[in-house]
Formats: structure tokens, sequence, C-alpha cells
């Protein structure tokens, strides 16, 4: 029965697989399905990008012209002859340049002024806030687009590869699971590649058969599963188009690569989860975060670029997130400590292109030195769940019509 097999592979190798009724992350909460929604877009794809550890919104999107970012900030300021001016107001930090043909395309908005009441300042409970859409003093018990996905099972098309893939599975379980992914009843992939996933699917030897056992029948209906989505898996990469575009050699630009070659190869996969660390910059931020800013830029240019080589891009739109932005003046050891509001971009041929929502003003914070939010993170959820793969957001988001939809797509 090869059962040793089967526990490292979900479990201390990297890789996790669902299938209807059984979810090997034991979610907890209430599982009850949601209404189920009319129109779901399973050959859409939503790429995911956290941008871990609470990045310093204030210098991605920066208030160039405004002498109070100065004030606050007198060693993290970013000079304004070196901001990618974006209006007379307001810039990308220079180490987005490679963004920057996407922002003249039209392909890329800039969401302003995200957050929500209450803001929770802890990693652990900001980062879970975000994933699962909740209220600050709400817990909920599976992710927001779990949620989503899980109401649209009864249309799901027989060839998808898998409902979710996380990439990165090292960097998945320590910190924040199986994210917006995390719910009972779906199929989801933690991996770290797919030649590594296939090889352990393989070695795994799942064989044909049934037991009498509720719960061993159980674990080999997993198991098939998995080398089945190993193969089809493989078949996909076997008939992908080539790649000619070169990714940066980052593990965010690697994870990026794979999700272009999978969704270039047609694979039905409507959510990809990659995260990248290192943004939480209490010290040293100047250079820290310019180096991860360059990473972000340089691997989203190099993934649209791909897709449009292959005539993929139209299927896909990116959205990055953080559990929290930063404060807005900077501390005693150059850098920023944990703060409320921030900023995410959302890239695809259907993007706005343009900046979203109201930049939150230097002179009024709150009573810690915070950014107040000018509009809540499940108003763009809202909007990637409407408006991009045509669910209804108001019932699989607590609250969704409370807060206005942002105008991220065209």
């Amino acid at each position: 029965m090869r059962r040793r097999a089967f526990i490292q592979l979900c479990g201390a190798t990297a890789l996790g697989a669902m299938i209807p009724g059984f979810d090997l992350s034991a979610a907890e909460g209430d599982t009850t399905p949601a209404p189920r929604p009319d129109g779901f877009a399973w050959k859409k794809t939503v790429v995911l990008l956290e941008l871990r550890g609470g990045n310093d919104g204030l210098n991605t999107v920066i208030p160039y012209a405004d002498r109070a970012y100065r004030r606050l900030r007198p060693k993290l300021a970013i000079p304004a002859d070196q901001v990618l001016k974006l209006d007379a107001q307001l810039g990308f930090h220079p180490a987005l340049k490679a963004l920057m043909p996407a922002w003249k395309d039209g392909d890329c908005a800039a969401v302003l002024g995200l957050g929500y009441e209450h803001p929770n300042r802890s990693h652990f409970r900001g980062i879970d806030i975000w994933n699962t859409g909740s209220k600050s003093e709400e817990l909920l018990g599976d992710g927001w687009l779990a949620r989503v996905l899980r109401a649209s099972l009864p249309g799901a098309p027989a060839d998808r590869l898998a409902d979710g893939i996380v990439l990165g599975f090292d960097k998945t379980m320590a910190y924040g699971g199986f994210g917006p992914l995390l719910g009972d009843g779906l199929r989801t992939i933690i991996m770290n590649a797919p030649q590594d996933y296939i090889q352990r699917a393989r070695a795994m030897g799942a064989q044909p058969g049934t037991a009498a056992n509720p719960a061993l029948g159980r674990i080999l209906d997993v198991e098939h599963t998995i080398a089945d989505s190993a193969e089809a898996m493989q078949g996909l990469i076997d008939h992908a188009p080539p790649l000619k575009t070169v990714f940066p050699k980052s593990s965010l630009g690697s994870g990026l690569e794979t999700v272009a070659r999978l969704i270039a190869a047609g694979a039905v996969v409507p959510v990809f989860k990659l995260a990248i660390d290192g943004f939480d910059t209490h010290a040293d931020q100047l250079g820290r975060h310019a180096a991860l800013l360059t990473d972000v830029g340089d691997s989203l240019a190099a993934f649209r670029a791909a897709l449009q080589a292959t005539g993929s891009w139209d299927r896909c739109v990116v959205a990055t997130y953080s559990e929290f932005g930063r404060r807005a003046a900077e501390n005693g050891s150059n850098g920023t400590d944990h703060g409320a509001a921030g900023s995410a971009f959302v890239l695809g041929s259907q993007a706005s292109g343009r900046m979203v929502g109201e930049f939150p003003g230097l002179e009024k914070l709150d009573d810690d030195d915070n950014l107040l939010a000018t509009s809540d993170f499940r108003g763009l959820y809202s909007a990637i769940v409407e408006d991009w793969l045509g669910a209804d957001a108001d019932a699989l988001i607590p609250d969704a019509r409370r807060f206005a939809r942002p105008k991220i797509l065209r």
C-alpha cells in the first residue's frame, strides 16, 4: 500500500492535494456550501501574489509632491527626481521601472488606500483577515476564494487540473497556510515545482483498488487523484509552447515562470497563489525594499511578456496583497513599523490602467501615525469575483454589498 510514501507526499515533502470531500489541511469552521453563483469563468485565471511581511505602500506608490512625505521620512523618502511619475502627485518606486510599459499600455492598475476598520498589526492575524475576507473582530474558517470555488464546483469542467495551485510549500505552510484557498472540498495542490510534484506522485505508486474501511478508501481516492493530476500536469508540460522570455533567477521569478508555462499550456486552474518574503522592513529599509520591489517588478514584467508571446495574457489577472501597510513616519532604525492602509497592483489585458481609489492624506493620520484606509480590501475582492470570475460576491464574501467595488477592469 506504500502508506509511508503517501504521508511523505502530503506532509513533509512539500505537496498537498485535495479532492471533493477530503481536505488534508483539516480546516475548521462552517463548511456549508454558499449559494451557487452563475457564470463562473473556469477558463480564466487569478494569480495572487502575497507581499509577505507588510509592504510599505507609501514607498511603493509615492506622494512625491507632498511636503509631509519628506517631513515624516527624512531618511527614507525617495528623491522626487528618481520617482517614476504617474501624475503631478504620485509615482512608482524607481525599482518598479519594469512595470512602466504595462502601465503605459493600460495593463496595470494601482489600487490606493486599501485597508479595513480597526486594523490589526499582527502578522498572523493580519494575513488571516486578508486571506479569509473577515472583519477585524471576526474569525472565519475558510478562505475567500475557497468559498467562491466551492460554490462553483457543480459547474466545474472535467478537464480542470486543480481548483487552485499554491507555489512554494516551504514558504506556505509555516505562514498563512493555504491562504485564500483554505477550505474543505477542493482539489488544491501545493508544490515547489511541477517536476518535483510529478516525480513524487509517481514514486508513491498508487494502485487501483477498493477498501472495505472508509478511511482507507478515502486515502486511496486521494492517492489516485494525486497520480492522475501528476500525469495530467506532465501532459500539459509536454505540449506547452516554449517560453522565450527570460525570467529573474529568483524564487518569485521561477514560480511565475511555472505559472506562465501552465497557463500557456492551457491548464484549467482558476487560482494560482505565490508569495515573496522580506517586506517586514523594520530596519535598513531603503536597500532591502528596493531589492524586493525590483524582484516583484522584473518578475511580473517577465510574466506578462511570456503570456503575451504565447497569446495567453487575456486569460489572466494578477493581484498583489499584503497583511498591512507600514507607518507613515520612519523609525530610529532607518525602517518603518507595522501600519495600516497600503496599496496593491492589478495587472492584466483588461486592467483599468489607472490609479483606483483615493490616496490617504498624510496630514490626517491615526494616533499611531498610520495611514487611514480610504477603501476596504473586500471591495477589491468583490471586483475580482464579480467582474473577472463572474461569481456572486454578495453571497460569498461577508458584507461585500457594503463596500464599493473599485474599477480595476475596463
